[in-house]
């Protein structure tokens, strides 16, 4: 599959882009199936795979952790679950299975949950929004760049 990106055209030729909410929830699972968090469906262990509100276990930060201090998902991908809602290409009221969605919008979708949420927020399949002039210390993004295309 191929993820699905926004694409950002960089002034050294280079693309890069946002991932989209659809291919942004395949990156978030990490190659598990039906799961309800990165990790499985196991609540109990979640400080050991992200930073969500709170801490304990491997979760020492009250705000942002450095990247990379979690274990990695299925794909070696970090930080796929809480640390700061990461933003997404599409609208919130794209259709779930429409990746491109519409081209305009009321708000952005928001994945992954942040720091300052509970383990709910943290699912692979939940999403968030806001408006994209919007800012918060708990708002981030994902670049993403050079994943092959199906077709490559």
């Amino acid at each position: 599959m191929s993820l699905g990106m926004m694409r950002l055209h960089m002034p050294n030729g280079r693309v890069k882009g946002y991932l989209v909410k659809q291919s942004g929830e395949y990156a978030v699972r990490g190659g598990l199936i039906g799961k309800r968090y990165p990790w499985g469906d196991d609540e109990g262990v979640a400080r050991d795979y992200a930073n969500y509100k709170g801490t304990g276990g491997k979760d020492k930060w009250t705000r942002c952790a450095p990247v990379g201090s979690f274990k990695s998902n299925g794909y070696g991908l970090y930080d796929m679950a809480g640390n700061v809602w990461e933003w997404c290409s599409d609208w919130s009221n794209s259709p779930l299975r429409n990746p491109q969605g519409p081209s305009t919008g009321m708000g952005r979708v928001l994945r992954g949950g942040s720091w300052f949420n509970v383990t709910d927020r943290l699912r692979a399949a939940f999403r968030g929004n806001s408006a994209p002039a919007d800012s918060s210390v708990n708002f981030g993004f994902r670049c993403v760049s050079g994943f092959p295309t199906a077709e490559q």
